[in-house]
């Protein structure tokens, strides 16, 4: 009997793996092309590198300080008495402006800029390049490698600082898994946003670190950028006012266009109701809201939402930057490749 199965089994493989072969030919075409075993050895190389232990356990400390500092401000209110879905939606409304300024703003976004800034210009100056391109192993290959590990490295500190944030706000304000779990819906929107946000800033540093010869200058172009999309961009609008509009202004804030991604997946996935609480709040910040209440025109009544500035749909905001995003990175391979690499 167990010959026979043996034989069925013989028999059935060669039909299967011929079949699979038809599936599966073009994405390894694809991955034998651009992808190999020698480039995970250097998205393995690299992601350790810059995600020591050490390194780890200090960036998290860093993304979690403003908004553990926003979880311990008292509310008022007994969470054993409302349900689990106000209850989400008050610690959400609470988390909202540390992650998106601080965890996923500033903190995020410095950690990628610094950390994948001297990956190129560092290595081509120090001479290690020069060994890795003398090997047998394209420079497409070794920029995607390079890559590939920041994206896994922003990827992780992400999702740990999101639920960590999570956790401690549910833990620090009613300690109810119920409530833990209506936040899920905020939480992933913070982590959808996350992806979207280090896909963006792994390909403009590592576009400036193929580019320039110094990492220092790649890595400061980079700071430079962050402070004008978080802090310069929103002084610009406090003191232009309706000039911010007129002259079309927002075409140049990444702030804005980052604001405006930020409220599509909150909105994609229902993570916050619309209230007066948080977009008055966001709308000083991002200028994604116009800053005067929604008015019944019948009624004279205050709907006590915020109407979106529109300047962009949210979801052409997130096309934009994807495009960009991907020319950057297309640049950076292209940069690298056309890099003069001596000693």
């Amino acid at each position: 009997m167990k010959n026979d199965q043996s034989s069925l089994i013989n028999k059935i493989k060669p039909g299967v793996e011929k079949s699979n072969n038809k599936v599966f030919q073009p994405l390894r075409t694809w991955f034998g092309k651009y992808i190999s075993r020698k480039t995970f050895i250097i998205i393995r190389k690299t992601f350790f590198d810059i995600c020591s232990l050490k390194k780890l356990i200090i960036t998290i400390i860093a993304m979690l300080f403003l908004p553990l500092i926003f979880i311990f401000m008292p509310t008022g209110i007994d969470f054993g008495l409302i349900s689990s879905h106000h209850a989400a939606t008050i610690i959400g409304i609470a988390l909202l402006f540390p992650a998106f300024f601080w965890t996923l703003g500033i903190a995020y976004t410095s950690i990628i800029g610094t950390s994948g800034s001297h990956l190129i210009a560092e290595e081509v100056s120090s001479g290690t390049m020069l060994i890795l391109v003398s090997k047998p192993i394209s420079r497409i290959k070794i920029f995607l490698g390079k890559y590939l590990a920041v994206i896994f490295f922003g990827m992780l500190i992400s999702f740990i600082s999101i639920f960590t944030i999570g956790w401690s706000g549910v833990l620090i304000k009613s300690g109810n898994i119920d409530h833990f779990i209506s936040l899920v819906p905020f939480l992933t929107a913070l982590y959808l946003y996350s992806v979207f946000i280090v896909f963006l800033f792994t390909s403009i540093t590592m576009a400036f670190s193929s580019i320039f010869k110094k990492s220092r200058t790649a890595s400061m172009i980079v700071l430079i950028l962050i402070i004008f999309s978080f802090l310069a961009f929103m002084i610009i609008r406090t003191l232009t006012g309706a000039l911010y509009g007129t002259f079309q202004i927002y075409h140049f804030d990444l702030g804005y266009h980052l604001g405006n991604v930020f409220v599509l997946f909150i909105e994609t996935l229902n993570a916050i109701p619309p209230s007066a609480a948080w977009l008055m709040f966001f709308g000083q910040i991002t200028g994604v809201y116009s800053l005067t209440s929604t008015i019944d025109p019948d009624q004279g009544i205050n709907l006590g939402g915020l109407d979106k500035t529109n300047y962009y749909l949210p979801i052409f905001s997130l096309l934009i930057w994807i495009l960009i995003a991907a020319l950057l990175l297309f640049f950076g391979i292209w940069s690298l490749k056309r890099r003069e690499i001596s000693v």
